[in-house]
């Protein structure tokens, strides 16, 4: 197998991009399968970090079973394929086929000749007498293995080639980056063989090697902050938005860090009517299906499931972002409306909108039992007024404020004490060049806004 010919397995010009799951139980990887394939992921790969093989096989089965396309590759932690091999065979026997097997250790000794390599051929051999037909994933000069010394990296790495469909190597340990002289002395040695990286490998970091290495196998790159088990929407997007733009051998792509600008807000439409109305509008970016499911995978990273139990969104915007996000979470959706609109008992509370004028934020009463975890939405924050009337009804009736979450939250003295109290979300990154524009009210994009420069359809 060349290079050209792995990567038209996953159609993609760059690196493949595949997460590393670490399992803990069916549930916990169905969540992060999805939320993987949501952002681009071209497969994935399970590990049993913390428990046997035989823990492991019913993980295995439920994923397979629950995700049938679904790219999948394993890693039994410390075992090589001589043992592994005969295992996935049962598998796909039994209707379970794993597509790959990623062992730590491809039992590649530099310091003997290529006809002497007798711990590789013995597994060569297993894999054929056992009729397993995936692709293998072979450990070379790997973290935690016997060392290598790196002068003798491109032996190595030659001699790799002849016992394993990708030759897969590693970082010092696990998070740490791989040497780019390492990587490169691989890629020298291996001619059009495909090449893996199976650590240390981040958004930040993936243009040191992009050119080079036909797949990365990623896990605390692009996990939560501090989180070994679950991955992090807008890390492995960054990461799969890099690697889609890169070729293989041509110089790494320049591409603009869309924590900075995300491409989706160019959609949004400057104001057309007068003062009165809100400067700008970013619905127009929802009739867009690509650009509004980014804008929630963006919004919803910060939050799982288990912290929340229902969304809450403002009248009227705020229904629209606030309900699809309650189903991509399978929650529950409650309504804050204006003032005169609740048909029944209500809470209310009296607040300033963005205009300046008074207005009545009304929420029924009861909405939800006393402790249930709350995430408010609304579509924009401003002055703050509606956001904080929405704190208070929730809290008036002991509810808790799990998070907030809008396409973009302006920086005020109001704002920065709601950053304080609860965890956020917003398509506008703090700090960036974009959240500056919105905090000044204008968009550079406005000067050249044309509906029809982004939906051809429009007058075509």
């Amino acid at each position: 197998m060349n290079r050209s010919e792995f990567r038209k397995q996953f159609r993609s010009t760059g690196p493949a991009v595949l997460p590393v799951i670490h399992v803990v139980d069916a549930e916990q990887v169905a969540r992060n399968v999805e939320l993987a394939m949501d952002h681009g992921a071209q497969g994935v790969f399970l590990i049993n970090h913390d428990f046997g093989v035989d823990g492991f096989l019913p993980v295995i089965r439920a994923t397979r079973e629950r995700f049938p396309a679904l790219w999948l590759g394993v890693n039994f932690l410390g075992v090589t394929g001589r043992d592994a091999f005969p295992v996935l065979a049962g598998l796909g026997s039994d209707g379970f086929p794993v597509d790959a097997y990623w062992g730590d250790d491809a039992r590649i000794d530099e310091s003997r000749g290529a006809t002497k390599q007798d711990e590789a051929a013995e597994i060569q051999k297993v894999r054929l007498q056992c009729g397993w037909n995936g692709m293998y994933f072979g450990g070379t000069a790997f973290k935690k293995q016997r060392p290598v010394d790196p002068a003798h990296y491109a032996e190595a790495a030659a001699l790799a080639t002849d016992w394993m469909d990708v030759v897969t190597t590693s970082g010092p340990a696990t998070g740490q980056s791989a040497d780019r002289g390492k990587v490169r002395t691989f890629r020298a040695a291996m001619g059009d063989a495909p090449l893996a990286l199976a650590s240390g490998v981040t958004p930040e970091n993936i243009r040191d090697y992009a050119a080079d290495v036909d797949a990365v196998l990623v896990a605390t790159g692009v996990n939560r902050p501090g989180d070994f088990y679950h991955l992090d929407g807008d890390r492995l997007s960054r990461l799969v938005h890099f690697c889609r733009r890169q070729r293989p051998g041509e110089s790494p792509v320049e591409v603009e860090d869309d924590r900075d600008h995300r491409w989706y807000l160019d959609l949004m439409a400057p104001r057309s009517r007068s003062e009165k109305y809100a400067w700008l509008d970013p619905s127009s970016a929802y009739v867009n299906a690509r650009a509004f499911h980014a804008m929630l995978d963006d919004l919803l990273a910060p939050f799982s499931a288990e912290e929340i139990d229902v969304v809450a969104g403002f009248d009227a915007a705020g229904f629209v972002l606030g309900a699809a996000m309650a189903d991509r979470l399978g929650k529950g959706f409650l309504t804050i409306r204006k003032g005169g609109k609740v048909p029944v008992a209500f809470d209310v509370v009296d607040m300033h909108n963005y205009s300046g004028q008074t207005q009545q934020m009304e929420m029924r009463k009861p909405a939800f039992a006393p402790g249930t975890r709350v995430l408010l939405v609304d579509q924009w924050i401003e002055t703050g007024g509606t956001m904080t009337a929405g704190i208070e009804l929730v809290e008036r009736q002991q509810g808790i404020v799990a998070g907030i979450a809008a396409v973009c939250i302006e920086d005020t003295e109001i704002s920065r004490d709601m950053r304080a109290r609860f965890k956020l979300a917003s398509c506008v990154m703090p700090g960036s060049d974009i959240q500056a524009q919105c905090d000044r009210q204008t968009l550079d994009g406005f000067a050249d806004f044309r509906p029809e420069k982004y939906f051809p359809e429009i007058g075509s």
